[in-house]
């Protein structure tokens, strides 16, 4: 049965009828789809929590009261994965 599949899959790309998408004769400026809505909502959701827990940061770094390393690597290590998300989302938007 796996033999089956491996044959079928080879024979499908083999043909001579079969059309590869990036050997299509358009220019490369036409192959970018355009921007997505689903990447520019989650970019911005991305960058405002990462942000939040920036906030959360420097106001616990200027008025806490007990010096806590566990609440600041929670908060440095969800800000910067936050925003380094975010940052990756809006270069795709861009076509990066």
């Amino acid at each position: 049965m796996i033999v089956f599949f491996f044959f079928l899959i080879t024979n499908t790309l083999l043909q001579d009828d079969f059309e590869w998408w990036w050997e299509e004769e358009r220019p490369i400026e036409e192959l970018f789809e355009g921007p997505s809505i689903v990447l520019w909502v989650l970019a911005w959701i991305f960058f405002g929590v990462g942000m939040v827990f920036l906030l959360i940061l420097v106001l616990y770094t200027k008025y806490g009261r007990e010096i806590s390393i566990r609440l600041s690597l929670i908060t440095i290590v969800a800000g910067s994965l936050f925003l380094a998300f975010s940052i990756h989302f809006f270069l795709l938007q861009a076509g990066y």
